[in-house]
């Protein structure tokens, strides 16, 4: 919309509607050039589902994890139960379990990893682990989700 009847009598240094949505756009258009060079887009992957079995010991454990680059780091994990709800794994190990827990390791060798140890047949289902990495290559960051399904069995001690 012009405020002026004819081109010739508008000032050429007067700010239009259009020069203002026009600052608008490249002010939005610089917003997202600096989230895409920030390394904000994030590639899902998902992996098989793995089918995991454990005999109940409070001794021995079995793990489920995501394996990642050496060098990539990794920025969160997060485990969801059979029932639905998701814990944080790391960096703040807020799984509400003992027997469950976030494997710690050295850097780089951290991956997302959760240990099971003692755990008992009401612990059966389906896991899924969230693992979200930055990687060194390109500075890019991924999401990779991957389902266990975890069957607990009881030891057997009469054979």
């Amino acid at each position: 919309m012009s405020r002026c009847k004819q081109p010739k009598q508008c000032p050429l240094t007067t700010a239009t509607d259009a020069e203002l949505s026009v600052s608008e756009y490249l002010k939005i258009l610089s917003t997202l050039y600096n989230f895409v060079l920030s390394g904000y887009s994030v590639d899902e992957i998902w992996l098989d589902e793995r089918n995991v079995d454990y005999i109940s010991d409070d001794y021995l454990g079995t793990s489920i994890s995501i394996p990642k680059f050496v060098l990539d780091t990794l920025i969160t994990c997060q485990i969801k139960f059979p029932n639905g709800a998701m814990y944080e794994a790391y960096p703040n190990n807020k799984i509400p379990y003992n027997n469950i827990f976030f494997m710690k390791a050295v850097e780089p060798f951290l991956a997302c990893a959760v240990g099971f140890r003692g755990v008992g047949v009401e612990s059966s289902g389906t896991y899924e682990l969230l693992s979200y990495v930055k990687h060194v290559k390109d500075n890019s960051t991924s999401l990779t989700r991957q389902r266990f399904n975890l069957k607990v069995a009881l030891p057997d001690l009469t054979k």
